[in-house]
This record gives C-alpha cells, structure tokens and sequence, in this order.
C-alpha cells in the first residue's frame, strides 16, 4: 500500500500587508481628488475666459473705429424732443420721428432745426405714436404711424406725398419700416411677424409667427432691406438679427446679448446692430455679410458708442443714431476691398 501523504493546512487568513501600501493607497486617493479639483477649477476658468471674449456668440470683442461727427440735442428752435426713428432725406438733412409730440422734425448737418410738423390725431398731417421711419432714392421719408396703422410719406420740406392705411393684415403696434425699393418691410411688433405691404398699404406677404425658432419672432422692432431680395429683422426680444431672403428664408441669424431694437445698412452692404443694455453696456455692433463680426463701434476718444432706438446710414456714410432727447452722428471707416 502507497504511504498516504500528509496534507499540508493551508492558512487562510491574508498575507499582512506590506508596512507602506496603506498609506500608498490613500496618498494616491487623496491626489486623485485634487487633480479632479484642479480640473474643476481650470474648466470655470476658461469657461469664463471664453465667455469674456463672447466666443459663445460666435465673436471676439473687438473696435470698429468710428469719428464723432455731431450731437443733436433739445433747446433747439424746435425744442425739446423723445425721438424714435432716424433718417437721411433731401441730399444732406436729417428727418427725426418726435415720438413724444407726435411731430416729424427736420435737421441739417450743423444741428439746426429747419422744419417741424404734426400733432396727435388721425387726420392729415397728425399722428398716433409714430415710430420707424425710411427713405427712398428720391430723399423721401416715410413713417410708420403706430396707433393709426398707416404709413406717411413726407418729401424734405414736409409736404405730405403719400397716406396709406394698412387696411388689411391685421396689423397691431407696427413699429419698425423699411423700404426694398419697390415695396414696404414692416415690423408688425404685436403680432410677432415682417410684413411686405406694397405703397397702396395692401399686405402682400408675411413671414413668421411668435417663437424663438429660426423664423419666429418676439416683440420685432425694426427692418431694412439692402434693396438685393435681403431683409434684415431686428427680432428684439430674442436677442438676435434675422437675415432673410426675398421668399422670406432664413438665412443667417446674428445672436446678440440684449435685445436688439434697431438695424442700418451702409453703402458698402455692412451691417449695423444697435443692442440694449446688457452685458458690457449698451453697444452699435458692426457685421460684414461675407466675412462676419467686425467689431463693437468706438469713437476717437475710445469710447463705446451707445446703441439706442434706431439707426441710419446716409449715402456718404454717415451713421445716425436716435432715441429720447438726442440724435447722434458718427463718420463710419471705409469698407477694406
């Protein structure tokens, strides 16, 4: 018979650790949670490096070099005045929307008060709330009147050319105007959307409902047309610019940081954003339609022009800025070819 073998007891508590791997153990915890930390940290950091340069908006903060030409205020010859829209007529004046008396006034270069006319009514020559204004080829102004849904065409010295009532659409509190050449963009500010109304005041079109999406609109304040099929919509309440097309398309959307209750045009097809107080204060940003952001416009002493009601650019490229008791010129900087 095979001797049996003897069985060896294995023990079966754990080998002891080694004297150090405790402490190895939790060292390396313990760095672990600080690296995690750390990290933490350098994500706030550059999240708020990025946010300071409004990457998040597609941009870095940069000039856009503009020359301080004139400032118009009250305590003229024809007083003190709340203006709300701006624009070039004749060949070189200047037609202010006096929101605050119900009056369109008439301004040359130097500052002086040349004209002013209209009450609060409904009647010939009066208003209710006006607000927008634009001009034509031929240095005409027109003007949205707000509460008496209509348009009003004035030639520079205040002769009365053209009263077209938007008698169908719809339209409530239409503030903001422009003019393609051919017919009328209107920002039909209470009903969140850009109507096409031709010169008899007949709508013809209309884009858009309320929303945030591409498309949609919420409290609307301004509108221009470049004259090509383009249309530019100061959608105010959603922070932003629409581009559209002449069907109505959205093309590109501008995101801003504040509402946006105005945009201009210049002769070289830049764009001009006037922006509310929001981060960084009240701004006029400028936007190239190839190339993009330009620049947050700043005058020769290097300070941030103030955005405000409305904008407007005269044929020699002077940008006018407008909005309660004054209206603000500025000499804007040749396009780069």
């Amino acid at each position: 018979m095979a001797p049996r073998k003897k069985s060896v007891r294995k023990n079966s508590a754990k080998a002891p650790s080694r004297p150090n791997e405790a402490g190895v153990k939790s060292s390396a915890s313990a760095g672990s949670s600080k690296n995690i930390v750390w990290i933490l940290i350098a994500v706030v950091v550059v999240i708020f490096a990025v946010e300071s340069m409004n990457l998040f908006h597609g941009e870095v903060v940069k000039d856009f070099p503009v020359q301080s030409v004139l400032t118009i205020t009250g305590h003229t010859q024809c007083g003190d005045f709340n203006a709300w829209g701006v624009t070039p007529v004749g060949k070189d004046k200047i037609m202010v929307v006096d929101q605050g008396h119900d009056r369109i006034l008439v301004f040359d270069r130097q500052g002086n008060c040349l004209k002013s006319w209209g009450k609060v009514g409904k009647g010939p020559m009066e208003f209710s709330e006006p607000s927008g204004i634009t001009s034509d080829d031929k240095g005409n102004g027109y003007v949205i009147d707000t509460w008496n849904s209509a348009i009003k065409g004035f030639d520079e010295n205040g002769k009365e050319i053209l009263v077209a009532h938007l008698s169908n659409g719809n339209f409530y509190g239409p503030r903001g105007i422009g003019f393609d050449g051919h017919n009328f963009v209107i920002a039909d500010t209470g009903s969140h959307r850009v109507a096409l109304v031709g010169p008899d005041g007949k709508l013809l079109v209309s884009w858009g409902s309320g929303g945030k999406e591409p498309g949609q609109y919420h409290g609307l304040l301004d509108a221009v047309s470049d004259e090509k099929g383009n249309y530019f919509i100061a959608d105010s309440e959603n922070n932003r610019v629409q581009w559209l097309d002449q069907d109505g398309k959205v093309v590109k959307i501008f995101k801003c940081r504040a509402g946006v209750p105005a945009v201009a045009l210049d002769q070289e097809g830049r764009l001009y954003v006037s922006t509310g107080t929001g981060e960084g204060g009240s701004c006029v940003k400028a936007y190239s339609l190839k190339d993009g952001y330009l620049g947050d416009l700043k005058d020769e002493k290097g300070n941030l022009v103030p955005g405000d009601r409305s904008l407007a650019v005269t044929h020699d490229d002077i940008l006018m800025i407008s909005g309660g008791g004054q209206v603000a010129l500025y000499k804007l900087p040749p396009a780069h070819p």
